[in-house]
């Protein structure tokens, strides 16, 4: 290899090769770390990517807190006097007839439609002596946003007005309610819980306090 000369620079046969050399050396060099960042990505797909941050997942809770009823709200009647166990056995019926129409128009339930739901639950499970609350037959259902869900439904041989919904409605469709009933109602609310009442034939008969939490999934933590 002759003499080179650039820029007025007169370089010698060897320098020039030596100059070729170690261009070639990293040109080789980058080309071999290029490789291996290459396989190794082939390799673990993930070598080099940011891990996305996953968002916390959260499951809602909605469960009966309280329940409280009053077998004879008009003590002047002796009609008006319900066994616990029907007044149970009422709310339930009203509540399995919003779930029948749920499922039937796939509705999406709002919270007030998830904590009525949560009563029927509650109602159906096996309580400590082994009694299980069961529906029975109904004409006439229907349901509102505003005012909650009602029937018509035999008991003790007569047909009457049930309606099961928030305690504020309620309030102006029924007659004043017990003391003891009303006294619930002004807790739960103090709590934050939603608050259903069920009436009969306007009376105000029964309470259920309901509670609304999300509660962190896979870690048990509660908000």
């Amino acid at each position: 290899m002759s003499d080179f000369q650039i820029a007025n620079v007169e370089l010698t046969a060897s320098q020039v090769q030596q100059t070729l050399f170690v261009l070639l050396g990293f040109a080789v060099f980058v080309l071999i770390v290029l490789i291996i960042n290459y396989l190794s990505k082939k390799r673990n797909p993930s070598v080099g990517k940011k891990s996305a941050k996953k968002e916390p997942q959260y499951e809602e809770i909605f469960e009966v807190e309280n329940e409280l009823f009053e077998s004879n709200p008009y003590k002047n009647d002796p009609d008006s006097f319900l066994e616990h166990s029907a007044l149970r056995t009422v709310s339930l019926t009203l509540i399995i007839g919003l779930r029948e129409h749920l499922a039937k128009m796939a509705e999406n339930p709002s919270d007030q439609h998830k904590a009525i739901l949560a009563v029927a639950k509650f109602l159906e499970a096996i309580d400590s002596e082994g009694k299980k609350v069961t529906p029975i037959a109904f004409t006439q259902w229907n349901q509102s946003a505003i005012q909650g869900v009602a029937a018509r439904i035999i008991l003790n041989g007569k047909s009457r007005t049930a309606l099961f919904g928030p305690s504020v409605a309620m309030a102006k469709a029924t007659a004043k309610f017990p003391s003891e009933i009303s006294a619930q109602v002004e807790s739960a609310h103090a709590a934050g819980q939603s608050v259903f009442v069920l009436a009969i034939d306007g009376l105000a008969y029964g309470v259920f306090s309901v509670s609304h939490r999300l509660v962190l999934i896979g870690s048990g933590d509660r908000i």
